[in-house]
């Protein structure tokens, strides 16, 4: 396969779409694969948990399922083996044994060159290869989707530090809650010279690896505090040695969804919005004002939402709101 630099090019396209997201990750590898074959067209369909399918030019439909499920895997098949009316040339894949998938190349009016079905033939291991790498690379982006889900709101990010203070990389939560704080060049401009100060010594304290993680207070209201961790070490290959740090900016209560929350407390929409200012540190006097209620009405509302949420107070109310599950159910 790696003969001519038209075929060096069409393996390279494969890894390449290999390491992409999305079906169309694949169609620059079907359009070199076309050309290289001469096809009228390619497509490539992989059957794991649904159909995923990518095609380059004009490609003839698939043998219907009773033909295509009986082939051996990684074998080429021509038009005559599939009962297909046109030239076609076809390599089923099992990537996986929970997984099938199937190349398919076309051409309306000649017939493949003997050569084609020999490179074909080269082909269809890398491409087996290539395709598992895929799905592996998709369950895993899901997965880091999910995870960023729940720390965005959880209200935590995360950043890495050179040993100078520079940002080298960080999530968008982080970014976000840093906003200009964080410069482009990467530098923290924390503007108060005594925060500036404390920055440097828990750097230096992360430098050494001797002390216990730096924690540092960005911002009061909301609070905001920022962790440095003890240490030098490199998140992954090709990256020179690091501080990893984390920030959090616990989200307002007013951010969670109304209907949920009341469903999860037992509470009816207007209790659950005095639960939610109780939650954010307003008085029940505040709470009151802000919902236009006597002090004599939020002290009654309170008592039904302590009773039916199962909580003995304001403290283990809001205990019970901060702990809960009900920052997880947020989109």
């Amino acid at each position: 396969m790696l003969g001519s630099s038209p075929e060096a090019e069409v393996l390279r396209l494969l890894y390449a779409s290999a390491a992409e997201a999305g079906v169309g990750a694949w169609q620059p590898f079907l359009s070199a694969l076309t050309d290289l074959t001469r096809a009228g067209g390619a497509l490539l369909r992989i059957e794991a948990a649904g159909i995923h399918e990518a095609s380059a030019g004009n490609p003839g439909p698939l043998p219907p399922p009773e033909a295509l499920r009986p082939l051996r895997r990684d074998r080429v098949y021509a038009q005559e083996e599939l009962g297909m009316p046109t030239p076609t040339r076809l390599i089923r894949l099992s990537p996986r044994p929970e997984v099938q998938a199937w190349l398919a190349l076309s051409h309306p009016l000649r017939d493949f060159r003997a050569v084609d079905g020999a490179q074909l033939d080269r082909l269809s291991v890398h491409l087996a290869q290539a395709v598992r790498t895929w799905l592996t690379l998709q369950q895993d982006r899901a997965a880091a989707r999910e995870s960023a889900r729940l720390a965005r709101a959880l209200g935590a990010g995360w950043l890495w530090f050179e040993a100078t203070g520079r940002v080298v990389e960080a999530d968008a939560t982080a970014r976000a809650l840093l906003g200009p704080r964080l410069a482009a060049n990467g530098r923290l401009d924390l503007a108060d010279p005594l925060l500036t100060r404390a920055f440097r010594r828990a750097l230096d304290q992360a430098v050494t690896g001797t002390e216990a993680p730096g924690i540092l207070t960005l911002s009061r209201s909301p609070l905001t505090q920022l962790v440095l961790h003890p240490g030098l070490q490199s998140p992954a290959p090709g990256l020179d040695p690091l501080i990893r740090a984390g920030i959090r900016q616990a989200p307002a209560a007013a951010t969670l969804d109304v209907t949920a929350l009341a469903r999860s407390l037992d509470l009816n929409r207007s209790e659950t919005a005095l639960a939610i200012l109780l939650c954010d540190g307003l008085t029940l006097a505040e709470a009151a004002e802000r919902l236009g209620w006597t002090l004599e009405t939020a002290r009654s509302a309170s008592k039904r939402i302590f009773a039916r949420s199962g909580t003995s107070g304001q403290s283990a109310l809001i205990r019970r709101m901060l702990t809960g599950a009900d920052w997880l159910a947020q989109r």
